[in-house]
């Protein structure tokens, strides 16, 4: 496969890190963005106003998945003015599954409250749906796709580690083609090795790359940049594991 055979791939991308490390701000900056503002009080919105003068008819606050269909379906009256569709977070489309597998299980008599374990599959197939529908070209709109996934405490056994681990949607792992982790990091200063008080840098570090093994080696390596368009790295050249500052 060629590099330009390739980059006519739409991609699936997750973008990982702690508030105020540049996700959504990293995902408005893909090609021809629609944003879907899952957040509980629409905290995308501050960031992709302000990287987007036209962010009027490419920002859609999403607050259940029919919204998601809806915004779908104007994107497909429109397609020739998108390229990308970020959702803004993965955790939070993946709680409004649930919650509408529920409602239609309280529907059919059954009288939920809440989801048994094994249920969730039926919510997973539901925004794997979303996922086809946005990145399959022959049936669907042929689009890049970018999930943002914010981090959590992790607890076992009813008591906390003191880690903090992904909180996203767990079928990206091994779904999306590139994984992306962002860091804030306090600067050090390279003369004392100490820190520089209130001075930050972000560093971004591939923990996933499918696309190294899709490409012919010397073509790869020569020519195809997966996210110059974002200003970041050339991820294509990165191996996993290596970090970009």
């Amino acid at each position: 496969m060629t590099a330009e055979e390739v980059r006519s791939i739409p991609l699936f991308l997750e973008i990982i890190g702690e508030p105020s490390t540049g996700k959504t701000h990293l995902a408005s900056l893909f090609p021809k963005p629609a944003l879907m503002d899952t957040t509980t009080k629409g905290e995308s919105y501050s960031v992709f106003s302000k990287l987007h003068s036209d962010w009027k008819r490419r920002y859609f606050r999403i607050r259940c998945l029919e919204d998601v269909r809806i915004a779908l379906k104007y994107i497909k009256q429109n397609k020739a003015d998108f390229k990308t569709i970020v959702f803004d977070t993965s955790a939070d489309l993946r709680a409004m599954g649930s919650t509408e597998y529920l409602a239609e299980l309280n529907k059919a008599g059954k009288e939920r409250q809440a989801l048994m374990p094994q249920e969730y599959r039926w919510v997973n197939e539901k925004i794997n749906g979303f996922i086809n529908e946005v990145t399959d070209v022959e049936k669907g709109l042929g689009m890049n796709l970018v999930f943002t996934s914010q981090m959590r405490d992790e607890w076992v056994g009813g008591k906390s580690t003191g880690r903090r681990i992904r909180k996203g949607y767990p079928d990206a792992n091994f779904q999306s083609d590139i994984r992306l982790f962002l860091q804030l990091t306090q600067k050090v200063d390279e003369k004392t090795m100490r820190f520089i008080p209130n001075e930050y840098e972000r560093k971004c570090q591939v923990i996933k790359n499918r696309l190294r093994d899709q490409a012919n080696k010397e073509d790869w390596k020569a020519e195809l940049k997966v996210l110059d368009w974002a200003g970041i790295v050339e991820l294509a050249k990165l191996k996993e594991g290596e970090i970009v500052e």
